[in-house]
Parts: structure tokens; sequence; C-alpha cells
């Protein structure tokens, strides 16, 4: 739609140029054209070609007028929309349960949410441009030990845990780059998660497996009866460590009994099967330190929770290494999610230097998170675990060991198993 404007600027030029060229047909009637071609002076001439043009440029003019005008009112509707956008991400970020800053390369905070002002005591708007060390830790000068030091440097993910002694509250912070089109890092966020809880929780985890591994230490296994105990504490303590999450609950007994059903199979000794249904109950005790907001969290690991999950094998091996009589399962627990490839962790080791018995416990261990709930997606099913065990046979799994399971799942051997896995847990 043309504006009233560049409708009269246009109707201006034609209306000057259709007035000049009556008023010269009336004084020079049919010379008209002949005088405005060979005028008296040169300067009519140009005077004479402006009056003849008025028309197209007016209606030019007209148009750029026009075309201004809804420039103008686009811009002025983006900034509005930018506007109501800006102001929503400000009340997402502010109404966040953890603080979000984004500060620059010199530490200067740019921006900050709503948590940080209410847990630092400085209004939003004295925020800006303060060093977030000042405002987080109360003082002046560096910080050595800050991840933006070393984000800086390797251009990655950062994140580490302190401890606020003002509030008395844990908290898990993480550095990440921002950068622009040309890959240049511009500035980094830095968001802060309370997990006072977790942590509180994960001491009292770390003071029941103290009290129950100095139970251990204490246990004469030359007495018949206390090795009863001590299989019964070994069991009771392995289904403690698959209930810290619903999904996983059972899954220590289970891989046991597909590892100890291949062990057979294969024609291990009796010290082997019994130091790998030991290995099998306590495959996972390093998950102990393992946050349950991350083996419950429903989407997919982010590369920072997944470094935390490949842990557990390193953190169950230095659980375990205090007590004496465990020390035969230790190179199992650590290498149980290595891959006969050498793509496994965490040592990525390969083929032979792989124990055994981790082999055995590594086919068991996939096939049953296979056939299982999980928080993020449901049961595979057994014909799908099965497929991907033949098609990873040598690769990720042991040849040897893939064919025997597979051969005591063709024959329905494991069935006789109890097995809830199909069954979602009750909260």
């Amino acid at each position: 739609m043309r504006s009233i404007l560049s409708i009269n600027v246009s109707v201006f030029g034609c209306l000057l140029s259709i007035s000049y060229l009556i008023y010269m047909y009336s004084i020079y009637g049919n010379a008209m054209l002949i005088h405005m071609l060979d005028p008296e002076r040169p300067f009519f001439l140009v005077f004479h070609i402006l009056m003849l043009i008025a028309p197209p440029g007016s209606l030019i003019a007209g148009y750029l007028i026009n075309e201004r005008k809804k420039l103008l009112i686009q811009s002025r509707n983006s900034e509005q929309k930018l506007f109501r956008m800006l102001q929503e991400w400000k009340a997402t970020l502010d109404s966040m349960p953890y603080g979000v800053m984004l500060i620059d390369k010199e530490y200067n905070i740019i921006r900050a949410n709503r948590y940080i002002s209410e847990l630092t005591g400085v209004p939003l708007k004295e925020l800006k441009l303060k060093k977030c060390y000042e405002v987080l830790h109360s003082y002046e000068g560096t910080l050595d030990g800050c991840p933006l030091l070393e984000s800086r440097k390797s251009g990655d993910t950062s994140s580490f845990e302190y401890y606020d002694r003002e509030h008395k509250k844990h908290f898990l912070a993480t550095i990440t780059p921002i950068t622009d089109e040309s890959g240049s890092i511009v500035a980094y966020s830095h968001p802060l998660i309370d997990i006072t809880h977790i942590k509180e929780k994960e001491q009292k985890l770390v003071q029941s497996k103290d009290a129950f591994l100095n139970m251990l230490k204490d246990l004469n296994t030359n007495n018949k009866e206390i090795k009863l105990l001590y299989n019964d504490l070994i069991t009771a303590f392995s289904i403690a460590i698959d209930a810290k999450s619903p999904w996983t609950l059972g899954h220590s007994e289970r891989v046991t009994e597909y590892s100890v059903l291949i062990a057979h199979e294969m024609g291990l000794t009796d010290r082997d099967i019994k130091k790998l249904k030991t290995a099998g109950l306590l495959h996972d005790i390093g998950k102990i330190g393992t946050f349950d907001l991350i083996l419950e969290k429903p989407g997919q690991l982010s590369g920072f929770e997944s470094t935390i999950v490949r842990q557990h094998p390193v953190k169950g091996e230095d659980i375990l290494r205090p007590i004496n009589g465990l020390s035969n399962i230790l190179p199992i627990i650590r290498a149980h999610h290595e891959k006969f490839d050498g793509s496994g962790y965490p040592d990525g080791i390969k083929g032979d230097n792989i124990p055994l018995l981790a082999r055995i416990l590594c086919v068991a261990d996939s096939y049953d998170a296979m056939i299982s709930n999980r928080p993020y997606r449901f049961s595979l099913g057994k014909d799908y675990a099965v497929s991907e065990l033949r098609k990873y046979s040598g690769k990720h799994f042991d040849k040897d060991v893939t064919d025997v399971f597979l051969h005591i799942l063709d024959n329905g051997s494991e069935t006789a198993m109890t097995h809830t896995s199909n069954q979602l847990p009750v909260h």
C-alpha cells in the first residue's frame, strides 16, 4: 500500500510537467517543440529537459519514499520482536534454578541471571563488568585454578566443583567457550549448579561403603559360616549398587548369572567361576560415586556426563583395592568395558590383553543393558541384542565368548533366570 507522501510527490511531478507544457503551448503554439529543442540560451535546454523528465522522476521518488517507509516499518517490527525475544530469554534465564553468567576473556561479567544476583547479594545492574571471581569468591586477584584458564588453552568445556563456605553449598561450575562464525572465541558461558544435596547423598553412600568394607576386612574367609555371610554380603551389596537407580535393579545379578553360564559352557575352573561371580556382582560398584541425576537422565548424556560415567570401572577398582581378599578381581572390574578391538575404556587395551573373565563380563553386561529398560529408552528386545552381538563379534566382543553365549541363547538356557528388566521401575 502506497503512502500519501509518495502519491503526492508522484502527482506533483506529473502536474508540474503538464502545466509547463500548457504554458509553452500558449506562448509558442505549434512551434513549441522547435523552441524547446533550439532555445535562445543553452540553459533553457537543460530546464526544458528537467520539466519533461519530471513525471518519471517524481514516480521514482514516490516509489523510493514508499519503499523507505516499508523498510522503516519492518525495522520497527523487527526491533519489537527482538525486544520481546530478549525479554522472553531474560525471563527464562531468571527462572532457572541455577546460576548462569556470560563472561569475557578477562573474567568480566557481561550478563548474569537473577540466581547469581540473589546468591551474591549484588544487584543485577551492578554485576555487569565486575570480575566473576570477585563476585563469587569475594576477593581480588586472579584464580590460579580457575577453569577459564584451562578452557582458554584447550578451547573446550572445562568443569570443576567448589565449596562456598559463606553459603555452605557445593557447586558444579562449567566454562564453555562461545565462538563466532569464524570460530574465534568471543565469550564464555558459565553455569553454576547447586549440588549440595548430591554431595550429601554421596557422603552417606561413602560412609555406608566404608562401613561395609570395614566389615569385609574383619571377615575370616576360612570359616564356613563366615564364607556364607561374606557371599551374602557381596550379593546384598550388589543389590544396593543396582538399587541406586530403579532402572538398573537386578542388573548385577543377571549379568553374573549370564557370565557363570558362559564360564560353565567354556569349561572354566571352579576357582575362575567363583572369581567371575564376585566380579559380576561388584562390577558396577564404581557407580556409587556417580551422581543420581546422571544415571537417571532421560536424555542423551553430554560429553562431560559421559566422562563421569566412564570413570566407574576405575572408581570400582579404587574402592575394592583396600580389601586383600578381592585383589584378584580388580583387573576384571577395571577392564569390563574394554572392547576386543581396543575401542573400549578406560585403558583402550584390546585382544588377549583384556582378561578372559572381563571379556565374558563385557558380553553379559552388554546383552543385559540392551534388553533392559533405561531412563532414556525402553528395552531393545532380545532379537536386537542378539543381532548386535553377532554384528560386533570379533570387534567389540571376543568371538569365542560371543559364540558360546549365542549358543546358550539359541538353546534357551537363559530363560530359566528370573528377569524383570521389561518392567518399568516403581518410584
